[in-house]
């Protein structure tokens, strides 16, 4: 028997996810396509460690409570894992900047679930070390960190089994490294209606440790079918792989902890490369207008951190950074066929340049005001929904 924990990142802001079609998403209650993904793994009785962002939360809870109470009423099928309330880059953060967005997030996962199991999954797996004593100061017990984000010699100097990643002024956190390669064998299974190469993965495998796996929830939302295409990876999965919660494993990580680590490992989180979100620099003036704020946010009141905190979002950079992916997938689950299929990056820099501009003029601005009380755009349909969100938590 294989044990697996599925840490999945659902992130409303990924550079794909358009605000019109998150929010079709959640429409409709019961029957509503977000609603459908999580009732599969209610169905299968398949768990996994949900890794919602807080923005996340809040959208869910404005316009599918229903979504939130079928969570609470499954925890036997998901655990809820800490996460900040944006998506941003840690890397950017000041002190201030990531005590905001992580007790942010806290407050969020506590309203709507009253629990969460004390990991810290870091969106784009960047940490900084000051970073890592903060999360030590709120008690939180770990992080994660997945090699195949990293260039060749950092992949090759992690450890490959859970270990103690140390930050400044002698602070620690565990660290549980994610196999890279079952994120990719996931992504194939949802292309091709399969769970054949992920199940032979785990069979090839010869010893019996637990595996860990991350992966963007949002995958299966961009494909053709994608409630469809999970299930089927969910039912074809090997009855030799078993789900357990990261909870259910600390007993096997603290046995673990820094048995084998050698001086060529890395015993500090490493630093990220910046390269895919400044590939042109399009973006540099927006992140240094963002900055400026962030310098003053002490100063600034809960409506204008609010706004902030819309601001950054990593994906508001990926979106104009990144190409849009273009992949193969089966045409549908009755076809051979394989077609090509493009991901859309959507227009989040857009939504961000908005919102900057909102922060400048002023929420109370006569224009501003009157364009955000006849708008029926999504995007600001979502965001005025997590502004008065964040005004029951800040």
């Amino acid at each position: 028997m294989k044990t697996l924990v599925d840490v999945v990142n659902l992130n409303a802001d990924a550079s794909c996810l358009s605000s019109n079609w998150w929010l079709k998403m959640l429409n409709g209650g019961k029957s509503s396509y977000f609603y459908k993904w999580l009732k599969s793994y209610v169905d299968l009785q398949k768990k996994i460690s949900l890794g919602l962002t807080g923005a996340t939360i809040s959208d869910i809870a404005g316009f599918n409570p229903e979504a939130i109470d079928l969570i609470n009423k499954n925890r036997d099928v998901f655990e809820i894992i800490l996460r900040p309330y944006a998506h941003d880059i840690a890397l950017l953060r000041s002190k201030e900047g990531f005590e905001l967005n992580l007790t942010a997030g806290i407050k969020t996962i506590q309203k709507e679930f009253d629990y969460y199991t004390p990991y810290f999954l870091p969106p784009e797996f960047m940490l900084t070390n000051e970073q890592v004593k903060i999360l030590s100061e709120y008690k939180i017990e770990g992080t994660f960190i997945n090699a195949g984000r990293f260039k060749k010699e950092i992949k090759e100097r992690l450890p490959e089994e859970p270990y103690i990643v140390k930050g400044i002024f002698g602070s620690e956190l565990k660290c549980i490294p994610f196999e890279s390669p079952l994120t990719q064998l996931y992504l194939r299974s949802i292309h091709y209606y399969t769970a054949k190469e992920w199940n032979e993965y785990f069979v090839k495998q010869q010893n019996d440790s637990c595996f860990y796996m991350w992966r963007d929830g949002e995958s299966s939302f961009f494909l053709p079918d994608g409630n469809e295409r999970e299930r089927t990876w969910l039912k074809k999965e090997s009855k030799e792989i078993e789900r357990k919660f990261l909870s259910e494993q600390e007993e096997s990580v603290n046995y673990k902890l820094n048995r084998y680590l050698k001086e060529k490992h890395y015993h500090h989180y490493p630093v990220h490369s910046f390269m895919a979100w400044m590939r042109e620099s399009r973006m540099l003036g927006y992140i240094m207008n963002v900055q400026e704020f962030e310098r003053r946010l002490t100063t600034l009141n809960k409506e204008e951190m609010s706004i902030w905190m819309l601001l950054i979002n990593s994906d508001i950079l990926s979106a104009v950074e990144k190409d849009s992916p273009e992949i193969t997938i089966l045409k549908n689950a009755k076809d051979t066929e394989e077609i090509k299929h493009v991901i859309w990056r959507c227009e989040r820099g857009m939504e961000g340049e908005e919102w900057l501009n909102i922060l400048r003029y002023g929420i109370q601005n006569k224009t501003v005001k009157a364009y955000l009380e006849k708008s029926t755009s999504k995007q600001v349909a979502k965001y005025t929904n997590r502004l008065d969100y964040l005004s029951t938590i800040l």
